[in-house]
């Protein structure tokens, strides 16, 4: 088969979170071109790209062959040919040959009876799954936290837990599938999902450049049971193709874990509240990570000690009903502030209880609160 050397090049850079770096099965290292798609899986997940230039089949080395295209022009037309266990490739300025696996030795791809299938609005659906992935767990004993929780019915409801954060978001978007209240992506197949989002070619829309940038991209959404009872969703959109198994289990009622009648609601500027808590971020992690925050109506302290750092604190300008004060994780802190410029809302119950947090229309966000002695 032949093509072009940027258009392979293209596919492999797309598929390459896919690769893992170490498997069991060695066959897993690399791609199979069959029949006019670049297929890539880990048996977790499996993703097929379309290419139609592809025609018969062979076996890809995936780090070997990438470093190679990086020393071939992008505009070169390569041959690759698989003659038993040998992959040869040619080009107008040179050649290679590899020890290659029998395409047949590489997992087909995933089929499944469907459940239900519906169209929903990709952009919306994969940036909130994208943003919320950063709250799952990744403790491997808690299998329901590790991944991103959709709850199925006419409006969707998503959130991830860690044990220690959460985040909830609401989207309208429906999906109802009988006999299914929720399912549960894993972490990895999200933020896989969302590479291929924002990396992959963009289906044609429309016959302008306007029309391309401002139409709402839809992703086809399936689930449904595998050939050996695992539940499985496929997204399809553009040229690609992702199918991952669920993870089994009944997630908890995040909704239910967010707090209700919040006293106070400290309102503070995100970038102010961020320089901050970083400026105290070094004696926070000698500290067991704690940062203390204490607020008039008008100001806020953030401080931290440890016993080889001593002392630190920061102010900054806030706007609160009455004063208060709380101490939380920095690192959880500094990384739900991360990127926000605008406003953000701090809604404290109770020193002891979770800490709500809300910024603009990004996923509701809950902090637990750390034990100290003031």
């Amino acid at each position: 088969m032949q093509m072009r050397v940027n258009r392979l090049r293209e596919a492999l850079n797309l598929l390459k979170p896919v690769v893992p770096k170490k498997a069991t099965l060695p066959v897993l290292q690399n791609i199979l071109l069959t029949d006019g798609k670049a297929e890539a899986t880990d048996l977790e997940v499996a993703v097929a790209l379309d290419m139609p230039e592809v025609d018969g089949q062979c076996l890809i080395p995936y780090r070997t062959v990438v470093e190679l295209l990086k020393r071939i022009p992008g505009d070169e037309t390569v041959t690759l040919e698989q003659k038993g266990m040998g992959l040869n490739l040619t080009w107008s300025g040179g050649k290679a040959s590899y020890d290659a696996n029998d395409p047949k030795d590489y997992p087909p791809f995933p089929k499944f009876d469907a459940k239900a299938q519906h169209s929903v609005d990709g952009d919306m659906l994969i940036g909130t799954l994208s943003l919320i992935a950063d709250y799952c767990s990744s403790d491997e004993a808690r299998p329901v936290l590790t991944g991103v929780t959709i709850y199925l019915n006419e409006t969707l409801e998503v959130a991830a837990s860690d044990g220690f954060r959460m985040a909830y978001q609401p989207l309208p978007i429906a999906f109802e599938a009988e006999g299914v209240n929720s399912i549960i992506i894993p972490a990895r197949a999200v933020r896989l999902l969302s590479h291929l989002w924002d990396k992959g070619p963009r289906a044609p829309v429309g016959d302008s450049l306007i029309e391309l940038l401002t139409s709402k991209r839809q992703v086809g959404l399936t689930l449904g049971g595998g050939m050996l009872g695992d539940e499985m969703l496929k997204a399809e959109f553009g040229r690609v193709t992702l199918v991952t198994k669920l993870v089994s289990g009944t997630p908890p009622q995040f909704k239910q874990l967010i707090p209700q009648d919040v006293q106070t609601e400290v309102q503070v500027m995100a970038p102010d509240f961020e320089r901050a808590v970083r400026g105290v971020s070094d004696v926070a992690s000698d500290g067991g990570g704690i940062a203390r925050l204490s607020w008039s109506k008008t100001k806020m302290t953030v401080s931290a000690k440890s016993e080889d750092k001593g002392q630190v604190e920061t102010n900054l300008s806030v706007d609160s009903p009455e004063p208060g004060k709380i101490a939380i994780n920095n690192r959880y802190l500094l990384s739900y502030l991360h990127d926000k410029e605008g406003v953000v809302t701090m809604g404290v119950r109770d020193p002891q209880e979770p800490i709500l947090f809300h910024y603009g229309v990004s996923p509701t966000v809950v902090i637990m609160p750390m034990a100290v002695q003031w």
